[in-house]
């Protein structure tokens, strides 16, 4: 399969199945200057918007992945098509990740310009952290085929690292601004970890291709 011929796959799945995702994700990215003074913030005080925000971008944009073959006149459609439907979502999961990183390379360089104490290693940070609430509402969508029950665990997941940052420990989202180490790097794996068993639970008990 040719680039031109994926380009094609991609654009149109963007304009047809995921602009409105990708819209508001954008809006939260700007709705965070007004809910956040960023402005001459500390290392500490700054990565609280780059632990609140990114992670509801990442929700919006990796729940709803799979939500396209939900409807059975596009399954229908994917299915006669050659192309596998795995490699149809990693194309999505890839786009995701890389408007994810994009908005909070945005948030970030705003925050620098505004003389935040804003690193790039907090920027990764706030990656991983988006990049594992977004794998989790990914991953419930997935195995029960319904996107709100995605972002039903995801947003309880969310509340959850507000309230009980200690129980979650490095599992919270919160954790550079809480001072707990060794998070973003657990998050990481973590994403990566319910991704693939989402793809694998999809092709061994949906039976896809």
């Amino acid at each position: 399969m040719d680039s031109s011929c994926l380009v094609r796959v991609v654009s149109s799945d963007v304009r047809h199945n995921f602009l409105l995702y990708d819209l508001a994700a954008a809006a939260v990215l700007l709705l965070t200057p007004v809910l956040f003074g960023l402005a001459e913030l500390n290392s500490r005080m700054a990565a609280l918007p780059l632990e609140l925000m990114p992670p509801l971008m990442g929700m919006i944009l990796m729940t709803p992945l799979f939500s396209p073959e939900q409807n059975e006149g596009i399954l229908e459609t994917v299915r006669a098509k050659k192309m596998s439907r795995h490699i149809v979502t990693l194309l999505r999961l890839i786009c995701a990740l890389v408007l994810l990183a994009g908005f909070i390379g945005i948030l970030g360089s705003y925050m620098r310009l505004n003389d935040c104490e804003v690193t790039v290693k907090m920027c990764a940070g706030a990656f991983a952290g988006a990049a594992a609430l977004g794998a989790l509402g990914f991953f419930a969508a997935g195995v029960s085929d319904n996107i709100v029950i995605g972002y039903m665990v995801s947003v309880t997941y969310y509340i959850t690292s507000l309230f009980l940052k200690k129980e979650l420990g490095k599992f919270c989202l919160l954790s550079m601004s809480c001072g707990i180490k060794g998070s973003k790097p657990l998050l990481a794996v973590t994403a990566a970890v319910l991704i693939a068993a989402a793809m694998i639970f999809r092709r061994i008990c949906k039976n896809e291709r």
